[in-house]
């Protein structure tokens, strides 16, 4: 029999300046010791290592009866588990910018060969994507946006936690996070067919008054799952076509997203 360990995640925060990333994240897991099962599934032959360290066998349902050992216990998550924002943040971009530059020479020499009817040509990669190497990442747009938005006057940590994560993947460091929202709406803003963009903006409207947030609805879109996507882009058409309008920082941010879209 093998045991694993088994909980939830409780976060705390900590101002440590006045912008929207100055603060500290505190993340710590409070997990039980279950006894999951078998080593070995007596009706099944493991055929390679990742049978053994992935059982399939197990059941990790969350009505699931497993016997409980030890715990719980308190622990901060490791690699992440106390972060200062700011400097997190920073490394995400310097992170991102080093990649990208061990890439240049090979960028820079890349083409794209198109082939129509009647044409055949080839066109420098960068001329079509001129911003390549000053890409942010998505953490990094995340806080930008929040900053110029009407959001901004709340402290960003009060509505959402981040669940970081620090791995290597074949010698690349990776450093990303996914927003967790502290307070949920009570059902998902879809799309359904045929609606139209002015009961789309009563809809978000109803959502930023249900966090307590404004814009609220625009950040729920980038988790994407409270909030559909398409309804970002269809009130970014509104926006263009002159049939709707939002306050002018959360326009620009919502046009910006809609240009060039990112999603956690």
């Amino acid at each position: 029999m093998f045991t694993e360990w088994q909980g939830t995640r409780v976060f705390a925060f900590a101002a440590s300046g006045p912008g929207v990333a100055d603060f500290l994240q505190l993340s710590l897991g409070r997990e039980i010791e279950v006894l999951a099962g078998p080593v070995v599934d007596p009706g099944y032959r493991p055929w390679s290592v990742d049978d053994l360290l992935e059982p399939s066998w197990v059941e990790r349902e969350a009505d699931t009866q497993a016997p409980k050992l030890t715990g719980p216990v308190y622990r901060l998550q490791r690699r992440c588990g106390f972060v200062h924002m700011r400097s997190f943040l920073a490394t995400c971009q310097r992170l991102e910018r080093a990649h990208r530059e061990s890439q240049r020479p090979e960028i820079e020499a890349r083409v794209i060969h198109e082939v129509g009817h009647d044409y055949d040509r080839e066109t420098p990669f960068l001329e079509l994507n001129p911003d390549w190497f000053a890409f942010a990442p998505r953490e990094n747009r995340l806080f930008a946006d929040w900053e110029r938005s009407s959001a901004a006057n709340a402290r960003i940590y009060e509505h959402w936690a981040f669940d970081i994560k620090d791995y290597e993947e074949r010698g690349r460091r990776h450093l990303e996070f996914i927003p967790r929202p502290i307070k949920m709406p009570t059902k998902q803003l879809l799309v359904e067919e045929g609606v139209s963009v002015h009961r789309l903006m009563e809809r978000i409207e109803a959502v930023d008054v249900e966090i307590g947030l404004p814009f609220a609805w625009f950040f729920l879109m980038t988790h994407g799952h409270w909030v559909d996507p398409r309804v970002g882009e269809a009130i970014a058409g509104g926006l263009r076509a002159g049939r709707v309008r939002l306050p002018a920082p959360n326009a620009a941010v919502l046009l910006d997203w809609a240009d060039k879209r990112y999603l956690f």
